[in-house]
Protein backbone atom coordinates (compact mmCIF):
# COMPACT_ATOMS: atom_id res chain seq x y z
CA UNK A 1 0.00 0.00 0.00
CA UNK A 2 1.66 3.17 -1.23
CA UNK A 3 1.53 5.99 1.71
CA UNK A 4 1.14 9.76 0.38
CA UNK A 5 2.52 10.63 4.02
CA UNK A 6 5.59 9.17 4.94
CA UNK A 7 6.61 8.30 7.99
CA UNK A 8 8.38 5.44 9.89
CA UNK A 9 7.42 3.61 13.43
CA UNK A 10 10.38 5.72 15.22
CA UNK A 11 7.97 9.18 14.18
CA UNK A 12 5.26 7.36 15.95
CA UNK A 13 4.31 9.09 19.46
CA UNK A 14 1.21 8.02 20.93
CA UNK A 15 -0.72 10.71 22.42
CA UNK A 16 -4.10 9.58 23.42
CA UNK A 17 -5.69 6.21 23.97
CA UNK A 18 -9.99 5.48 24.14
CA UNK A 19 -12.06 2.42 24.74
CA UNK A 20 -11.56 1.01 21.08
CA UNK A 21 -8.09 3.69 19.38
CA UNK A 22 -4.53 4.76 19.98
CA UNK A 23 -4.08 8.26 18.03
CA UNK A 24 -0.57 9.01 17.77
CA UNK A 25 1.16 12.58 16.12
CA UNK A 26 3.81 11.67 13.86
CA UNK A 27 6.59 13.83 14.15
CA UNK A 28 7.99 14.59 11.14
CA UNK A 29 3.90 15.82 10.14
CA UNK A 30 2.39 17.67 12.83
CA UNK A 31 -0.67 18.55 10.65
CA UNK A 32 -1.65 14.88 10.84
CA UNK A 33 -2.55 12.08 13.25
CA UNK A 34 -1.93 7.94 12.72
CA UNK A 35 -5.10 6.39 14.51
CA UNK A 36 -5.46 3.05 15.32
CA UNK A 37 -8.62 0.44 16.16
CA UNK A 38 -7.98 -1.76 18.94
CA UNK A 39 -9.36 -5.64 18.75
CA UNK A 40 -11.10 -4.13 22.01
CA UNK A 41 -14.81 -4.47 21.60
CA UNK A 42 -17.55 -2.68 24.43
CA UNK A 43 -21.02 -2.08 25.12
CA UNK A 44 -22.64 -0.13 27.83
CA UNK A 45 -20.22 2.80 28.09
CA UNK A 46 -17.45 0.36 28.08
CA UNK A 47 -18.89 -1.09 31.31
CA UNK A 48 -18.43 -4.78 29.19
CA UNK A 49 -15.48 -5.42 26.94
CA UNK A 50 -13.85 -8.07 25.43
CA UNK A 51 -10.62 -8.63 23.00
CA UNK A 52 -11.62 -10.43 19.66
CA UNK A 53 -8.63 -10.83 16.92
CA UNK A 54 -8.86 -9.09 14.18
CA UNK A 55 -11.91 -6.80 15.11
CA UNK A 56 -9.33 -3.62 15.12
CA UNK A 57 -8.72 -4.28 10.91
CA UNK A 58 -12.53 -4.43 10.54
CA UNK A 59 -13.10 -1.35 12.43
CA UNK A 60 -10.62 0.32 10.34
CA UNK A 61 -11.89 -1.29 7.23
CA UNK A 62 -15.40 0.29 7.81
CA UNK A 63 -14.47 3.71 8.81
CA UNK A 64 -12.00 3.94 6.32
CA UNK A 65 -15.16 3.19 3.84
CA UNK A 66 -17.59 5.47 5.63
CA UNK A 67 -15.06 8.27 5.65
CA UNK A 68 -14.10 8.34 1.74
CA UNK A 69 -17.82 8.21 0.80
CA UNK A 70 -18.40 11.28 2.66
CA UNK A 71 -15.35 12.88 0.88
CA UNK A 72 -16.58 11.72 -2.03
CA UNK A 73 -19.88 13.54 -1.48
CA UNK A 74 -18.71 16.48 -0.15
CA UNK A 75 -19.45 15.85 3.58
CA UNK A 76 -15.72 16.69 4.54
CA UNK A 77 -14.07 14.45 7.39
CA UNK A 78 -11.00 13.75 8.80
CA UNK A 79 -9.96 11.10 7.05
CA UNK A 80 -7.14 11.16 4.70
CA UNK A 81 -5.97 7.72 3.58
CA UNK A 82 -5.72 4.12 5.12
CA UNK A 83 -2.29 2.80 5.56
CA UNK A 84 -2.28 -0.48 7.61
CA UNK A 85 -4.66 -3.16 8.27
CA UNK A 86 -5.67 -1.11 11.48
CA UNK A 87 -4.75 1.85 10.85
CA UNK A 88 -5.53 5.22 8.94
CA UNK A 89 -3.41 8.55 8.92
CA UNK A 90 -5.91 11.60 9.77
CA UNK A 91 -6.09 16.00 9.99
CA UNK A 92 -4.69 16.73 13.45
CA UNK A 93 -7.94 18.21 14.88
CA UNK A 94 -8.92 19.05 18.10
CA UNK A 95 -11.66 17.35 19.37
CA UNK A 96 -15.01 19.23 20.60
CA UNK A 97 -16.16 17.04 23.86
CA UNK A 98 -19.74 16.69 22.16
CA UNK A 99 -21.67 13.40 21.08
CA UNK A 100 -24.00 13.91 18.18
CA UNK A 101 -26.78 10.97 18.02
CA UNK A 102 -29.42 10.75 15.83
CA UNK A 103 -32.03 8.07 15.61
CA UNK A 104 -34.45 6.81 13.43
CA UNK A 105 -35.76 4.34 15.96
CA UNK A 106 -36.28 3.76 19.64
CA UNK A 107 -33.67 1.47 21.60
CA UNK A 108 -31.26 0.75 23.02
CA UNK A 109 -29.96 3.55 26.25
CA UNK A 110 -33.26 5.84 24.59
CA UNK A 111 -35.79 3.95 26.22
CA UNK A 112 -34.01 3.73 29.38
CA UNK A 113 -34.26 7.83 29.53
CA UNK A 114 -37.36 7.97 28.27
CA UNK A 115 -39.50 5.41 29.75
CA UNK A 116 -43.04 4.98 28.20
CA UNK A 117 -41.78 5.14 24.93
CA UNK A 118 -42.32 1.62 23.33
CA UNK A 119 -39.02 0.19 21.14
CA UNK A 120 -39.38 0.87 18.01
CA UNK A 121 -41.01 3.90 18.10
CA UNK A 122 -40.03 5.42 14.68
CA UNK A 123 -38.45 9.13 14.30
CA UNK A 124 -39.82 11.07 11.44
CA UNK A 125 -37.31 13.55 11.41
CA UNK A 126 -34.44 11.42 12.83
CA UNK A 127 -34.59 12.14 16.67
CA UNK A 128 -30.91 14.77 17.45
CA UNK A 129 -29.68 14.37 21.08
CA UNK A 130 -26.76 15.22 21.99
CA UNK A 131 -24.19 14.04 25.09
CA UNK A 132 -20.84 15.91 26.79
CA UNK A 133 -17.50 13.56 26.34
CA UNK A 134 -17.38 12.94 30.15
CA UNK A 135 -16.83 9.30 31.34
CA UNK A 136 -16.68 9.22 34.93
CA UNK A 137 -20.17 10.75 34.77
CA UNK A 138 -21.54 8.32 31.88
CA UNK A 139 -21.40 10.93 29.10
CA UNK A 140 -24.27 13.00 30.25
CA UNK A 141 -26.60 14.37 27.69
CA UNK A 142 -26.43 18.18 26.97
CA UNK A 143 -28.80 20.94 26.12
CA UNK A 144 -27.85 23.30 23.49
CA UNK A 145 -28.47 26.22 26.04
CA UNK A 146 -25.75 24.29 28.21
CA UNK A 147 -23.17 23.93 25.59
CA UNK A 148 -23.51 27.79 24.78
CA UNK A 149 -22.70 28.56 28.16
CA UNK A 150 -19.91 26.77 28.70
CA UNK A 151 -18.11 29.26 25.94
CA UNK A 152 -16.35 26.52 24.22
CA UNK A 153 -12.98 27.40 21.87
CA UNK A 154 -11.25 24.78 19.91
CA UNK A 155 -8.27 26.16 17.64
CA UNK A 156 -9.74 29.64 18.06
CA UNK A 157 -12.94 29.10 16.72
CA UNK A 158 -15.64 29.99 20.02
CA UNK A 159 -18.42 27.71 19.54
CA UNK A 160 -21.73 29.89 19.77
CA UNK A 161 -25.23 29.26 17.86
CA UNK A 162 -24.26 29.15 14.36
CA UNK A 163 -21.40 26.27 15.46
CA UNK A 164 -24.03 24.69 17.36
CA UNK A 165 -26.57 25.12 14.48
CA UNK A 166 -23.82 23.79 11.82
CA UNK A 167 -23.18 20.53 14.10
CA UNK A 168 -26.95 19.55 14.15
CA UNK A 169 -27.24 20.35 10.21
CA UNK A 170 -24.20 18.22 9.73
CA UNK A 171 -25.26 15.35 12.00
CA UNK A 172 -28.88 15.45 10.36
CA UNK A 173 -27.39 15.44 6.35
CA UNK A 174 -24.71 12.91 7.51
CA UNK A 175 -27.51 10.42 8.65
CA UNK A 176 -29.89 10.59 6.04
CA UNK A 177 -26.83 10.21 3.60
CA UNK A 178 -25.62 7.16 4.76
CA UNK A 179 -29.41 5.53 5.70
CA UNK A 180 -29.90 5.68 1.92
CA UNK A 181 -26.67 4.15 1.52
CA UNK A 182 -26.88 1.41 3.88
CA UNK A 183 -31.28 1.29 2.26
CA UNK A 184 -29.60 0.19 -1.14
CA UNK A 185 -27.99 -2.81 0.34
CA UNK A 186 -31.41 -3.92 2.02
CA UNK A 187 -29.82 -2.91 5.71
CA UNK A 188 -31.77 -0.43 8.17
CA UNK A 189 -29.58 2.38 10.10
CA UNK A 190 -31.18 2.53 13.27
CA UNK A 191 -29.01 4.95 14.95
CA UNK A 192 -25.78 6.56 14.72
CA UNK A 193 -23.21 8.93 16.71
CA UNK A 194 -20.89 11.95 14.74
CA UNK A 195 -17.96 13.69 16.83
CA UNK A 196 -16.39 16.59 15.05
CA UNK A 197 -13.11 18.47 15.51
CA UNK A 198 -11.50 21.75 14.55
CA UNK A 199 -7.86 22.09 12.35
CA UNK A 200 -5.61 24.81 13.07
CA UNK A 201 -6.86 26.87 10.86
CA UNK A 202 -10.64 25.83 11.76
CA UNK A 203 -11.41 29.84 12.34
CA UNK A 204 -11.33 30.60 8.62
CA UNK A 205 -13.91 28.19 7.81
CA UNK A 206 -17.92 29.50 7.29
CA UNK A 207 -20.78 28.03 8.44
CA UNK A 208 -20.90 24.25 7.74
CA UNK A 209 -17.25 24.35 6.34
CA UNK A 210 -16.21 24.62 9.92
CA UNK A 211 -15.66 21.45 11.52
CA UNK A 212 -14.28 18.21 10.19
CA UNK A 213 -15.92 15.09 11.03
CA UNK A 214 -14.12 12.96 13.43
CA UNK A 215 -16.19 9.65 14.19
CA UNK A 216 -19.29 7.94 13.01
CA UNK A 217 -20.50 5.02 15.10
CA UNK A 218 -23.54 3.02 13.47
CA UNK A 219 -26.18 0.49 14.77
CA UNK A 220 -27.83 -1.44 11.77
CA UNK A 221 -29.97 -4.14 11.23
Amino acid sequence: MVKSVEYSASDLEKVAEGKTKEIYRIVKHDEYVLIRSKNRITAFNAQRSNQIEGKGAIANQTTCNIFEYLNELGLKTHFVERVEESDFIALNCQMVPLEWVARRVATGSFLKRNPGVKEGYRFCPPKLEIFFKDDENDDPQWSEEQILENHFEFNGLKIGKSEIASMKRQTDLIFRTLEKAWQSEGCALIDMKVEFGVTKDGIQFHLDRKFYILIVRLKML
